[in-house]
């Protein structure tokens, strides 16, 4: 769709939404744009996004971290552990 449903202003470039009204310009820009936000908001770059917009930078970075940590997998954070403790004693038998 070229113009906007609403105020019939010109599409510009690959936006979504109208800059005036913000409608989409069809369903299917809806439905893409949702994917994308859905997207990003799984990323690395959504994180940090989520933890540069935050008032509070540090309170953020703690949230994410705990909820990434909250989704690992018991057997991920076995072979975390296990690797951790592995580099400990092999640094505290060479000092």
């Amino acid at each position: 769709m070229k113009n906007c449903p609403k105020c019939g202003q010109a599409r510009q470039g690959e936006a979504f939404k109208c800059p005036s009204c913000d409608v989409f310009y069809s369903q299917l820009d809806e439905i893409l744009y949702e994917e994308q936000q859905l997207l990003e908001k799984n990323t690395f770059k959504g994180l940090v996004k989520r933890v540069l917009v935050a008032d509070n930078r540090q309170l953020a970075l703690r949230a994410e971290l705990a909820a990434i940590w909250k989704q690992t997998p018991l057997q991920t954070k076995i072979s975390l552990w296990t690797i951790f403790a592995f580099v400990f004693a092999l640094v505290v038998t060479v000092l």
